[in-house]
């Protein structure tokens, strides 16, 4: 099954905006066993559009149209597309509901253009639009070959484009592609292991495969792994991919996080928090409070983060931590001894079960006699020894140096599960 999108739009082409839209519909029709093999970008020219279609409808079963919904005059892809199927367009009588009391709300003139964003090819199946205006539609066509083929509009704004997809367009592309077999998709992740040396962990495996598939991806901070089985029932292709799933971790224990697409480092450490009903809190130096709120985007992260201390200023550590002063003068602030009494006196002020400490020179200038990129961290554990870890992440921006410190403070956490 071979998919293709087309993205519209003059400002794609100009680089005003990322077509970010092309990847993540991508990995989402990978989920449900469909290949994206080909990409185009046009702008708002119906001919260009027109050829657009042709050379895509010739090569591919699956053509995904975005962009260009809209009530403007240069927003015409529905109608090149109606003009491809060689239907008139119609008006979905349920977006046109949206559509006009959403112009009645606001006392606005309702006319021609405005109601472009209610239709839809004849004899097509409309997608609502449940965050937008313009509904989308997926049409049937006829190949060259004589193949039947799937041609799908969707809007260009993310926001609008991701729930409709969701909740519509992939419900109908699983109906019509996936009545013979059902394939479905499971995400693993690993850190702590690039993706050259887990790619050789589980080489036998990759050259072998057959079903499921076996693909790698390196991710920001992890590796993600994807199984894609297919059988006849969703047990079936579900019991194919954890058997896989059990043999990979079988090998690679040590590095692997969690299951699912979007699985992090982040999401680890909370879950295990929660897990063993422990609590967490951090001093935080150079990354300015970065750890804390990563680690609260996290769902359940209330149940297990005391909070933390932003204690960015020297003074700041002796004030709010009581970090001693002469410690500090002694070795100076970007220290072992420094961050090592700043994770133990923050566990004891938030009475938490472990603490994360870090200090260090963001750059890009030195900082008493320490180079842009050292990084001290500490982890204080109650009841056991507090872990340190010096570093250096040298030559790289700012930003790099403190996300880089952060992974590798939660890294420290990641650890100290691993060897509970």
């Amino acid at each position: 099954m071979k998919a293709e999108i087309i993205a519209v739009g003059t400002e794609i082409l100009m680089g005003y905006i990322v077509n970010t839209n092309a990847s993540w519909i991508g990995q989402e029709l990978l989920d449900i066993g469909i290949g994206t093999y080909y990409q185009q970008v046009v702008g708002d020219n119906g001919g260009r559009m027109e050829e657009a279609i042709e050379l895509a409808a010739n090569r591919s079963d699956i053509v995904i149209v975005s962009g260009g919904l809209g009530p403007t005059r240069d927003d015409i892809t529905k109608q090149v597309v109606a003009d491809f199927l060689g239907k008139p367009l119609v008006i979905d009588a349920k977006q046109e509901d949206k559509v006009k009391e959403y112009y009645k709300r606001r006392d606005y003139d309702y006319g021609l253009l405005d109601a472009n964003q209610a239709a839809i090819a004849e004899g097509s199946l409309a997608y609502f639009n449940d965050v937008g205006l313009a509904c989308g539609y997926g049409g049937e066509f006829e190949k060259e070959n004589g193949t039947k083929g799937l041609i799908i509009v969707v809007p260009g704004p993310p926001f609008e484009l991701k729930p409709m997809f969701s909740n519509y367009v992939k419900p109908h592309l699983q109906e019509i592609f996936q009545e013979a077999e059902n394939i479905e998709s499971l995400y693993l992740n690993f850190y702590g292991r690039g993706e050259t040396m887990l790619s050789k962990d589980l080489d036998d495996l990759i050259q072998d495969q057959t079903n499921p598939t076996i693909a790698l991806y390196a991710q920001p901070n992890r590796v993600t792994l994807r199984l894609t089985a297919s059988g006849k029932t969703s047990e079936e292709t579900k019991q194919l991919n954890q058997t896989m799933a059990d043999q990979i971790i079988d090998r690679a224990e040590d590095f692997f996080i969690g299951y699912g697409e979007n699985f992090t480092l982040e999401d680890y450490v909370v879950n295990k928090l929660m897990e063993e009903g422990q609590s967490l809190t951090a001093a935080e130096s150079l990354t300015g409070g970065l750890v804390m709120n990563s680690l609260a985007q996290i769902s359940g992260a209330s149940k297990v983060l005391y909070g933390g201390f932003v204690t960015y200023m020297t003074h700041s550590k002796v004030e709010l931590l009581g970090v001693d002063t002469l410690t500090i003068q002694e070795y100076s602030v970007v220290s072992d001894p420094v961050v090592r009494q700043m994770a133990e006196k923050a566990r004891e002020k938030a009475d938490t079960d472990l603490s994360i400490a870090l200090t260090g020179v963001a750059g890009p200038d030195s900082l008493d006699g320490h180079p842009a990129g050292e990084v001290y961290i500490a982890l204080a554990i109650r009841g056991e020894e507090t872990r340190t870890l010096h570093m250096n992440v040298p030559d790289k921006p700012r930003a790099v140096v403190q996300e880089t410190a952060k992974y590798a403070a939660l890294n420290l956490v990641r650890e100290y599960f691993l060897n509970k």
